[in-house]
């Protein structure tokens, strides 16, 4: 028992029980006057001077063991919900702009023509011989196909639009009953490289032994008009000189 009470008594309990004391010795010296019956009748400064300052809070207790883990376990996902009400159709959208309209193609090329273009050259090339002259009737006159034409003329060719030319570059021409040689104004190339200017019919040697030519003699393949060509190509007359025959060259030819 005296170790209760001593284990709770401090400087505070003592002071208050003094103080008691006191109280009580006063207020039994005073009994012949006053009965002190409540804390009210005792001076406030009295009861203050009683009243024993707070003790210090004392240090925290250490933190407890963490609690057990919960043993319930997740919830089965519930069922799916309805579907959602049909929304309303959006607007219409706008109608697109057309597109441009695209470049026009380059003019295919085609891969045939019934003729000769304007201003088109086809070209290509002849032989006559070699062949003596006894072969031929003497001096009669040797006929020789010097040009064919792969793709027709639109129309035939006449006088002034066939040449001769010989191995020397000169075009022949039959003049007051002669054979002369001119320098051509219509065929400007070479039997290596034929050309005809427009509407002309050009033939080149390239080489020639025992004949002789004159540009009266290219016939129209056809009617065999004199100084004229057919739209499919044109002869040529030769007329041997020597004990044999032998010429060849190329041509050209160039639509009006």
């Amino acid at each position: 028992m005296f170790r209760a009470i001593r284990k709770h008594f401090n400087a505070t309990s003592l002071v208050a029980v003094i103080a008691l004391v006191f109280a009580m010795t006063g207020g039994a010296y005073a009994a012949k006057k006053y009965l002190i019956t409540s804390t009210k009748q005792i001076s406030p400064s009295v009861l203050k001077s009683l009243k024993g300052a707070s003790g210090k809070n004392g240090a925290a207790g250490p933190a407890g063991p963490a609690g057990a883990a919960g043993s319930g376990t997740a919830g089965a996902a519930g069922p799916q919900g309805p579907g959602g009400a049909k929304g309303e159709t959006g607007p219409e959208g706008k109608e697109g702009k057309e597109g441009k309209e695209g470049k026009a193609g380059k003019e295919g090329k085609t891969g045939f023509t019934e003729t000769l273009p304007s201003k088109k050259t086809e070209t290509g090339i002849w032989d006559a011989g070699p062949i003596t002259k006894e072969a031929i009737g003497g001096t009669t006159q040797y006929v020789i196909p010097v040009a064919s034409f792969a793709i027709p003329l639109a129309a035939g060719l006449g006088a002034g639009q066939v040449h001769y030319l010989n191995a020397a570059g000169k075009e022949v021409v039959f003049e007051e009953e002669e054979l002369k040689e001119v320098t051509s104004t219509k065929c400007l190339g070479t039997a290596a490289a034929p050309t005809a200017e427009p509407g002309n019919l050009c033939v080149y040697t390239a080489h020639e032994e025992g004949v002789a030519t004159f540009n009266g003699n290219i016939r129209n393949v056809v009617t065999h008009a004199e100084e004229s060509a057919g739209t499919t190509g044109a002869l040529l007359d030769f007329l041997p000189t020597g004990e044999s025959l032998l010429a060849d060259g190329t041509w050209a030819v160039t639509a009006a």
